[in-house]
């Protein structure tokens, strides 16, 4: 085992913040761009708090089952989601891939895979404001 890069307590410590942030950002009930915009924020969150316990050599426990992640109707391939489905599959595929590292014993592709949502649902969210689907703050001035 290499040296840690990182005090394991402090990467557990940011691990635990970013799984309160993403379990909020799960049961989030903004307007719909807002709400993809705090899922990215979550996700990407959970990328660097990983990260940072990849470089603390803090070891994972895989999750078995996980490829059957599901998340909130709004986002979920059963729901009827405004905007790109070229965009939304790409978004499926990420949470597909999340599920099985989540199965895996290595911190670094969960961390890979966070990453890719969040990229994802902020590019999702910025589609939606382009198409004229209005934000929280957007609803409130007007």
């Amino acid at each position: 085992m290499s040296r840690a890069l990182v005090p394991s307590q402090l990467a557990i410590e940011q691990m635990r913040e970013a799984d309160v942030r993403w379990a909020s950002a799960l049961r989030g009930l903004d307007s719909y761009p807002d709400r993809l915009r705090t899922f990215a924020d979550a996700a990407e969150e959970q990328s660097r708090a990983l990260t940072l316990a990849d470089l603390a050599n803090v070891r994972w426990k895989p999750r078995p089952g996980a490829r059957k992640l599901r998340f909130p109707f709004e986002v979920d391939p059963a729901g009827e989601r405004p905007g790109p489905p070229t965009l939304w599959g790409k978004f499926d595929r990420a949470v597909k891939q999340l599920g099985v590292a989540l199965e895996g014993d290595s911190i670094k592709p969960i961390a890979e895979a966070f990453a890719q949502l969040s990229a994802l649902a902020a590019e999702l969210a910025n589609s939606l404001q382009a198409e004229g689907l209005p934000s929280e703050r957007q609803r409130q001035t007007a």
